[in-house]
């Protein structure tokens, strides 16, 4: 039960986009359409499991233990854009259209804060392996799960008969910022 409150947790109530505003780049670049988005929620969610669970097992069993922990940012830094390396070798190999439709977003995903700080995030609360897997995948699984919100929303707002001085990045801000609204509305829940 504790591991399915930490998933909820991390994907819902503490979300890295909404509540931490971590990932606000490429959740604001690449969620235009929604096959863009879940494609960059996938791709995020696989780099950051992967990295949250490697730079756990290099922190906890290699640094910590000869005493070389300040080296974990360059750790954590060498891992992420590593998987970034393989998803987009993946996509291009495999999804040539996605892969073309993300452009520099991808490469951007190697600097996604999002990922890092989940990292950060589960080195600061000395969570176990397991731990340390869930809140990682539910930090995936959160961001895919906003930037597909958003752009579901901004499809429809394509349809929409929004002023033209808040065309583009306004509209997305002011939505961004009802929907951080929204999911701020579970804060406090499973805290008893």
């Amino acid at each position: 039960m504790e591991l399915v409150l930490l998933f909820i947790s991390v994907a819902i109530i503490n979300n890295l986009v909404l509540t931490k505003f971590l990932g606000i780049c490429p959740f604001i670049g690449v969620s235009r359409k929604l096959d863009m988005a879940f494609g960059m929620g996938c791709a995020v969610t696989f780099v950051i499991t992967i990295s949250g669970a490697l730079t756990w097992i290099i922190n906890n069993m290699v640094l910590r233990p000869i005493g070389m922990d300040y080296l974990k940012y360059i750790a954590f830094i060498m891992v992420i854009a590593s998987m970034v390396q393989l998803v987009e070798m993946y996509l291009r190999k495999f999804f040539p259209p996605l892969y073309e439709s993300f452009g520099i977003f991808l490469a951007l995903i190697t600097t996604n804060c999002a990922i890092l700080g989940t990292c950060l995030l589960i080195d600061m609360n000395n969570y176990s392996f397991i731990k340390a897997l869930v809140a990682s995948f539910g930090g995936g699984v959160g961001f895919t799960l906003v930037i597909c919100m958003m752009g579901g929303i901004r499809e429809n707002l394509e349809w929409a008969d929004v002023p033209d001085a808040l065309k583009g990045a306004g509209i997305t801000l002011i939505t961004a910022g009802i929907m951080t609204l929204a999911f701020m509305g579970f804060t406090g829940i499973g805290s008893h």
